[in-house]
Parts: C-alpha cells; structure tokens; sequence
C-alpha cells in the first residue's frame, strides 16, 4: 500500500471505511481514537461518505453500507473464473465439500466466492485474503505463475510464519511450487491454519494468463487419507478442466 497517496484526503476516507469494518460500527468518538484524527476531521469524511451512500448512520454510530455489496457484485463478474467457475464450486458443495474460488490481488489470494454442503463448516468466506505461500489457492496461483511473474510476487511478499508447517524458507518453497506445478494441484496440510487443509488447482486462460484457482477447504479430520489424497483431489482436478474448457469455449 501506498504510504504517501497524491490525494490524502481519498486515503482517508479509505482508511474511516476500513476503521468501520474493523470496529464492525463505531461513533464519531471512537473512530476519533481509533485512527488518531481529530473530531472534524472524522465527522467531515463521515458525512461525504453518508451522502455517498457508502456509509449509513443510526443514531450516534455509523456503518458500512451495503452499497459495497453492490460494488463487490459488479466487480466479481468481470473475472472470467467466476463466470466460468461459480457452478463448479456449488457442485463441490453439493459432493459433500466446502469449495472456493480465489484470485490474486495485491499479493494474496482473494476469495470471490464459496459454497459449503450443509454438513460442513464455511472456514473461507467471500472476501477473504489468503497468503500466497501457504494456502492451498494461493500454491496453486503461484505455481502457475511464469518464473518472472513469480519471482516478482515472491519478492514484494513476506514469507510469515503461520503454523509449525509453514514454508518460511524461499528456496524450499520454490522446489515445493515445481511439484505443484508438474502435478497441478496443491495440497495445504496445516500450513495456514491449524486443524485446516486445502487442496486447489489453478486456471489459466489459453494463453497461459492466470485467472484464478478451485479449491476445497476443511477440517484435517475430513480432509485426510483417500478423501484429501484421490476423492477430493480428482474433483477438484476435475471442476478445473470444466471451468478451463468452458473458458476455451467463450
């Protein structure tokens, strides 16, 4: 992110909204503390905001309206995974998973949408930002990667350290990335999160431009032995192949 925007007062307009999202709600006062403003400064950005339509006011406290859903919507369906891949990730559901698609944005990947079977917990939600280096979407996006693209990502991105199974180390993460490649898919295993595994597999367009990745997400206890290794891995291999064919096909 930019530390030093050309137009100050846009970046803090950005920075209330994201204050509200963090505070879940908050009044004039509290954001005041939160993001060491002064009073005027806060009330002047809310009211653009209120008049916008972006932020909504009840009483004291003010939110995020859902004006960003709207916007959120009209985004999703410019990228062509979604358009091609959105029926893919509520078969998964439907096959007894929790499945997402995810694409790369600002050096993670980003969750464009989800779908869970009734029996399954939602652990990735619509929206939700991914590292790269250790979910099994984000694997699979870099693996996909041409070897500049990826050095380029792998350079701007920190290789934090988020469980005890996490790659932190570049050049084992680049040979682990060359089999995900050869295999095209990637397996998480607790790498992310504790208790959690993925399995995903990118999509790319003919001509070799990556779009996104399929994935399935869920507890180590359901994700383990024949169910992570041949169940889910042929149909998450599966819905990729549909998804890029249909793609062909537009």
């Amino acid at each position: 992110m930019n530390e030093n925007p050309p137009v100050k007062a846009t970046a803090t307009s950005a920075r209330v909204i994201d204050a509200l999202l963090d505070l879940e709600g908050a009044t004039v006062t509290e954001l005041t503390d939160y993001l060491s403003l002064s009073k005027s400064s806060v009330h002047n950005h809310l009211q653009t905001l209120v008049d916008l339509g972006y932020v909504e006011r009840d009483e004291w406290e003010y939110n995020a309206s859902l004006r960003f859903l709207e916007v959120g919507t009209t985004v999703r369906h410019r990228y062509r995974i979604y358009q091609a891949g959105a029926d893919e990730v509520r078969a998964l559901a439907s096959a007894g998973f929790a499945a997402n698609l995810v694409v790369v944005q600002d050096e993670a990947a980003v969750c464009i949408e989800t779908a869970t079977h009734s029996d399954r917990e939602r652990i990735v939600e619509i929206g939700d930002r991914l590292p790269l280096h250790c979910s099994a979407g984000g694997k699979a996006m870099l693996a996909a990667m041409d070897h500049e693209e990826r050095t380029a990502v792998l350079d701007d991105i920190p290789l934090e350290y988020h469980t005890e199974s996490t790659l932190t180390d570049r050049s084992k993460l680049l040979s682990h990335l060359n089999e995900v490649r050869s295999r095209g898919l990637a397996l998480n295993r607790e790498e992310w999160r504790d208790g959690v595994r993925g399995i995903a597999s990118a999509v790319s367009a003919p001509d070799d431009t990556l779009l996104g990745a399929v994935c399935v997400t869920g507890s180590d206890e359901h994700l383990s032995g024949k169910t992570l290794q041949q169940d889910a891995s042929g149909l998450v291999l599966s819905s990729a192949n549909r998804i890029r064919r249909r793609i062909r096909q537009e």
